[in-house]
């Protein structure tokens, strides 16, 4: 049969869309949606080299691997003029970053970049055991970006890392 006007039982219709959804899930119970990005962050532990003071900002951008799309961000996160806002040595830290590009798919995300940087009120050396950007998606999975052992001194230091 080429068409699905058929003989009106809707069997048609079933022959054709529970392959599509077996094929989608393995278990033809569902639709075959793309994963989508729902949120994102950052992780850092800081080394016992330096900490990062108070009134420094952490500036994040994440662009897919071409560079053409912001997909998340951050800028002068955990700055203030408060003890809280210090990462001291060996502790860790998780900074939600703002999705700029909610509902892209997770392909369109693979290999994503990362650029990380920081504005100092100042002299600030930060050591970083471990930068890790995490992308959440809409069925549970992630992507993840990590950066390990490195130092930002400075108004302005700068590390980028990718997915791999």
């Amino acid at each position: 049969m080429t068409s699905l006007e058929g003989d009106g039982s809707g069997q048609e219709l079933a022959d054709v869309v529970q392959p599509v959804a077996a094929a989608c899930d393995g278990g033809g119970e569902g639709f075959c949606a793309v994963p989508t990005l729902s949120r994102a962050e950052l992780f850092t532990l800081t080394g016992d080299g330096d900490n990062k003071d108070h009134d420094t900002g952490i500036y994040i951008t994440v662009k897919t691997s071409d560079d053409r799309s912001l997909l998340a961000s951050i800028n002068n996160a955990d700055s203030s003029g408060k003890d809280m806002t210090t990462y001291n040595d060996d502790s860790h830290h998780i900074v939600p970053l703002v999705v700029e590009a909610p509902g892209t798919g997770k392909s369109d995300c693979s290999g994503f970049r990362v650029r990380m940087w920081i504005k100092t009120n100042g002299n600030d050396n930060w050591t970083i055991d471990v930068a890790r950007v995490t992308l959440y998606f809409s069925d549970g999975t992630t992507l993840v970006a990590e950066k390990f052992g490195f130092n930002l001194d400075g108004d302005g230091a700068t590390a980028e890392f990718a997915a791999l």
